[in-house]
């Protein structure tokens, strides 16, 4: 049986590949399985076709070229290429990431003894100031092992492969710049009453980048977050119902932001109580069609 898995190339990303395509020739294939992995590069980057084959020696692979790289474009091409080719599993990760050599057997393990169609698992950070890896522990999902949820995120997922040849659902172009592509993709087939489940011990290590580590940085995240969120909840319950949830959201989480900053003098809860007010602001701009020019 076969496992497809998929990873998008690119040139922001190119000083992490070394280390990303050693994780992947490093990565235990399970028993009675077959792994192959598809590239999606630009086609200016094809150049990257020489690191790769240096790397991958012990890995099976197929390069897609696509015209312009845009996240939910390679994505659409990935999904497209499962569909017109035979898998048990697929997945998709991150060029910015290291994957441990147990997490495919992981993946595979845990699909199988928990009965589901999706799973997801937690992105940890290399930091070079421990109080920035405080910050990201703030902002990644914070879920118990074996939990359902609904949704995952591409850094770190792994799927039925059956889902997809029975979905046509596809990643959100229009998310190119504003972000949660993944996010909306995987709400949806979960809303089409596909299982999804959250793998703790499955984790990938996102590499060190530095420029992030800045609290300008991780408030204009979360501002994403927030009209990401709106558009979303517009997709998945439609404009009215997604507008007034959004309402609601940012009234939650303006509660929120007011109770960590007032009841809890921590250093970390007046960060809680930061993003989240930024959050809040991100859906307000969210309602009022606010599209950025650029992906954070």
């Amino acid at each position: 049986m076969q496992i497809i898995l998929g990873a998008s190339l690119s040139k922001k990303n190119e000083k992490f590949l070394n280390k990303f395509l050693a994780s992947l020739n490093n990565i235990n294939i399970p028993n009675n399985f077959r792994l192959k992995i598809i590239f999606i590069i630009e086609k200016k980057n094809f150049i990257y076709l020489n690191l790769i084959q240096k790397k991958l020696i012990n890995k099976k692979f197929e390069i897609l070229l696509i015209d312009v790289a845009g996240i939910p474009q390679s994505r659409n091409m990935f999904v497209k290429y499962l569909k017109k080719n035979i898998s048990y599993y697929a997945g998709f990760i991150d060029d910015d990431c290291v994957v441990p050599e147990n997490w495919l057997k992981n993946m595979v393990k845990f699909i199988k003894k928990n009965k589901c169609d999706i799973v997801g698992g937690p992105q940890l950070h290399k930091v070079s100031n421990k109080f920035y890896l405080d910050l990201f522990q703030l902002i990644e999902p914070q879920k118990l092992h074996g939990q359902k949820v609904d949704w995952v995120a591409t850094n770190n997922s792994f799927f039925k492969s059956k889902i997809l040849k029975r979905s046509n659902i596809k990643f959100d172009e229009n998310l190119k710049n504003i972000g949660g592509s993944d996010q909306l993709f995987f709400k949806r087939l979960s809303h089409q009453k596909y299982k999804c489940k959250w793998n703790l011990k499955a984790s990938v290590t996102e590499s060190k980048q530095s420029e992030r580590e800045n609290i300008s940085w991780f408030l204009k995240r979360n501002l994403r977050y927030g009209y990401s969120g709106n558009y979303i909840d517009k997709i998945i319950y439609g404009k009215i119902i997604g507008i007034f949830l959004s309402f609601c959201k940012i009234f939650v989480m303006l509660l929120f932001s007011s109770f960590y900053l007032v009841l809890f003098i921590k250093k970390n809860n007046f960060y809680k109580s930061l993003f989240y007010l930024f959050r809040s602001i991100g859906r307000l701009l969210g309602i009022l069609n606010y599209t950025p020019k650029k992906y954070i």
